[in-house]
């Protein structure tokens, strides 16, 4: 699988961990908030999965090799909102900054493993795919990433293509 396959799917669980502290705030109503945005999030996340799917136009043996690919998108989404919430409720805690770098690690630690997830299950999905759908599943997957996420891929694009990928 290439880097532009697995890139955007590794930032669908990475890219909200940094972006949580501004999210909402805390307290009941705030997490009541979280809770519906994360709801819409989900309904939306769904709704992707299903035009993705649509346009994929899946033959019958790749329509076996989805279910599990959806499954850990769905699951590393849920385990995102679910950092997010945890995020929030510990928002007013006093951690020192070395206990906020331990959260920050394991919180990454658990998306890189939600990531490793789907890109096990979508390795024998795209494997199965012929050229065309390889790059509509490229195309479409893009609309699995959160919209900073989005941002941030397009910056890396623009910046890959003027000075390659092994430039810094």
């Amino acid at each position: 699988m290439n880097w532009r396959v697995v890139t955007p799917l590794a930032m669908i669980a990475v890219s909200a961990f940094a972006l949580t502290a501004g999210a909402a705030p805390a307290g009941p109503a705030g997490m009541e908030r979280m809770q519906h945005w994360a709801a819409d999030r989900e309904a939306v996340l769904d709704a992707k999965l299903i035009g993705m799917k649509a346009g994929l136009k899946l033959t019958a043996d790749q329509e076996k090799l989805w279910g599990p690919f959806e499954a850990a998108v769905q699951d590393a989404a849920k385990a995102r909102m679910d950092a997010m919430q945890g995020m929030m409720a510990s928002r007013d805690e006093q951690m020192s900054p070395i206990d906020r770098l331990d959260a920050m690690a394991d919180r990454l630690s658990k998306a890189a493993a939600d990531v490793k997830k789907v890109a096990d299950a979508a390795r024998p999905l795209y494997a199965s795919l012929d050229e065309t759908q390889k790059h509509q599943f490229v195309t479409l997957g893009r609309m699995l990433m959160p919209e900073r996420a989005r941002m941030a891929m397009e910056m890396m694009r623009h910046r890959w293509s003027e000075q390659g990928p092994m430039h810094e």
